[in-house]
């Protein structure tokens, strides 16, 4: 039966490797390990690996996941809600410490997916949605510890030589959306590099990459299709997300349309 180290198995499985070795503290995975100590993780693990994402995309507790496997079908609360409602508390009560420390530990429980689709981005809507100054201020410190452990994570992963991503903008409405879009990248098993102000025409040439992709709002100008169309012509893996409408069909990859894919499937199929 074949079996993958950790960095192999993360990288199949669209997650970070500390998320497989939190399951495992839960008790959600067991592992294969020799004397030396290395995980290996064989293809029943990889099956069992998806059942667990299966009950996370569905708002299943972390704490409540392994009950489910076992057949328990007891109605429970939304996890993603819970989160959420913890996070406002902390927001209102202006403790950026224990708020970091949450943030900190979702990323570690959860795929960087769920916690910026299911999580951080909905509370940053909902928080936007008014013009209360309170609400305005909490935003600006949710933002700042998104930031923050985004950055922490995108070092963390460029240390272990993954494939390399440049991601940048070349047009953005919400700058931090430049954040959240970093670290689903890096959850997904990619070194990323961000440049996090918008750039109109980008000169990638002057970045060795394995990757590249671009984000942008709105419909690009003659000259930016044509730019991206020069990065095709030369064969540069290059890719286009973000809000998007008027784009070249080829071009076109909106992330929010294939929830359950990871992007180095979608470079893989688009054969980067």
């Amino acid at each position: 039966m074949a079996t993958y180290d950790i960095d192999t198995t993360a990288q199949l499985c669209g997650i970070h490797p500390i998320t497989l070795r939190t399951w495992q503290r839960h008790g959600l995975l067991k592992p294969h390990r020799p004397p030396q100590g290395q995980r290996f993780y064989s293809d029943d693990d990889l099956s069992r690996i998806h059942v667990i994402l299966d009950w996370v995309n569905r708002g299943v507790p972390l704490t409540q996941i392994r009950s489910r496997i076992q057949g328990d079908t007891a109605a429970c609360p939304n996890g993603w809600r819970e989160i959420q409602a913890e996070i406002l508390t902390l927001l209102d009560a202006c403790d950026a410490n224990k708020l970091r420390r949450l943030v900190w530990r979702c990323g570690r429980e959860y795929p960087s997916a769920n916690l910026v689709n299911d999580v951080l981005r909905p509370l940053r809507r909902f928080l936007a949605s008014s013009k209360h100054p309170l609400m305005k201020q909490q935003l600006g410190l949710l933002d700042t510890t998104i930031i923050e452990y985004t950055a922490f994570i995108l070092t963390t992963s460029r240390k272990k030589g993954l494939a390399s991503v440049l991601l940048l903008a070349m047009h953005i409405r919400d700058p931090l959306e430049i954040w959240l879009e970093a670290m689903s990248l890096a959850g997904e098993g990619l070194g990323v590099e961000v440049i996090s102000a918008p750039v109109a025409e980008p000169d990638l040439s002057r970045f060795k990459m394995e990757h590249y992709v671009i984000w942008s709002d709105k419909p690009l100008s003659e000259r930016q299709q044509a730019l991206f169309q020069g990065w095709e012509a030369k064969g540069l893996p290059v890719m286009l997300v973000g809000n998007v409408t008027q784009l070249p069909a080829a071009a076109v990859k909106p992330r929010q349309t294939m929830p359950d894919s990871t992007l180095i499937e979608k470079l893989i199929y688009n054969g980067v």
